[in-house]
């Protein structure tokens, strides 16, 4: 097992079974920075065996693109390319954290999104029963419920955040709602209701959703950016986003690699548009290269490369993962030891620094690295009755 586990230590768990609950929702430090738009997308076999992909949105960061710069050979990404070292904690110590596993009364806490950098909000649940939002504040080392939320309809999407609420979807009697609820604490409020999209096997698809401008705005499967104002109201969609998705706000792009089409995508997000100016930007595979698996607003990946979105900058990665990048610059790679272990590590590719999250080992009688949970703006593991969790949207 990889150095962090020897260096975040077992404090806060004891700390949490000692908060009162007394179910009213306490002051939430003021949120510092909106936090980019996750996406969906799978994980290939190499590591998944130690991954779990969470499928939702998180609120949103205006991004540019790059300048270009020549591109020849893939190369090295520059520092950290060996990702058996160091471990994540020193390369990005202010990002990696250790919170407790149960909040107040005895219920399991998922974290969801960084509404600041010092507080993680997430979903509570009591067996398997989602029972309520809560925070957890890093410097206080304590939880604050949000509000309770004891409603079946509910999926697994994380929650997102964004202009001081937290939002989340949910699907009764073949209707998509959103929901909000201040993140100061308050009660849930729907504030959209429409007709949800059903796949081939007729299971409910679930929408890519964000909060931006003061709106809810959200792609269905079958396409097409809509937006309500956080008031509430009726639905309406931007013009010309129709067979596009929401990305990263305020982009969105087809073709879309998850969709209820049984179509093969090659070149996903070829096409992007800006939905409140109309600019739009297509990706150039640099020579030699015909199709990627991710494609954002800045860099396009293939398992081990990745370039910019014009073609230029083409590298190699040090390792092969995910299929996708998180918060648009970051890999989980993983990458075999000569020691037959594999190290599951994080690839930053704006900088080129790695951070190694774990040594994973199998075999006879050897404890496989813990699932990790793959969210946006965020990574997470169990360890005991903690967990660690990685801020990505931290990581400047």
């Amino acid at each position: 097992m990889s150095s962090i586990e020897d260096r975040l230590k077992d404090a806060m768990a004891a700390k949490a079974e000692t908060v009162r609950d007394d179910g009213r929702p306490r002051a939430l430090p003021a949120p510092r920075r909106r936090h980019p738009l996750r996406d969906r997308w799978g994980v290939p076999a190499l590591v998944a065996a130690a991954i779990v992909t969470v499928v939702a949105g998180t609120a949103v960061g205006v991004r540019g693109t790059s300048s270009p710069t020549p591109a020849v050979r893939p190369t090295p990404s520059g520092p950290g390319a060996d990702p058996a070292s160091p471990p994540i904690e020193d390369v990005w110590p202010d990002a990696v954290h250790e919170i407790p596993v149960k909040a107040p009364g005895g219920r399991t806490f998922i974290p969801d999104v960084f509404v600041s950098d010092r507080v993680v909000v997430g979903r509570g649940h009591t067996g398997n029963r989602l029972d309520g939002i809560w925070s957890y504040d890093l410097d206080k080392r304590a939880f604050a419920r949000i509000a309770p939320l004891k409603d079946w309809s509910v999926g697994n999407d994380p929650l997102v955040f964004g202009d001081g609420v937290v939002a989340w979807s949910a699907f009764r009697d073949g209707m998509t709602e959103i929901w909000t609820v201040p993140v100061m604490g308050g009660i849930p409020r729907r504030i959209a209701s429409f007709r949800g999209v059903l796949g081939p096997q007729n299971t409910y698809e679930g929408i890519t959703l964000a909060i931006a401008d003061g709106m809810a705005v959200w792609s269905p499967a079958n396409g097409g950016v809509y937006r309500v104002p956080l008031k509430g109201g009726r639905p309406t969609l931007y013009k010309e986003t129709k067979g596009y998705r929401l990305l990263t706000w305020p982009w969105a792009g087809r073709p879309d690699r998850v969709s209820i089409a049984e179509e093969p995508v090659d070149r996903p997000m070829e096409h992007l548009i800006d939905v409140r100016t109309g600019e739009r930007v297509d990706a150039v595979p640099p020579p030699g290269r015909e199709g990627w698996s991710y494609c954002g607003v800045r860099w396009c990946y293939n398992g081990g490369e990745v370039w910019r979105r014009d073609g230029t900058g083409l590298r190699r990665l040090p390792g092969t993962g995910s299929t996708r990048l998180y918060s648009e610059r970051f890999a989980l790679i993983s990458r075999h030891r000569p020691d037959g272990t594999s190290a599951i590590a994080v690839h930053d590719i704006s900088t080129g620094r790695t951070g190694v999250l774990g040594i994973h080992t199998t075999g006879m009688n050897v404890k496989p690295f813990p699932t990790v949970h793959l969210e946006d703006g965020l990574f997470w593991y169990r360890r005991g009755s903690t967990q660690v969790v990685v801020n990505l949207s931290g990581i400047r």
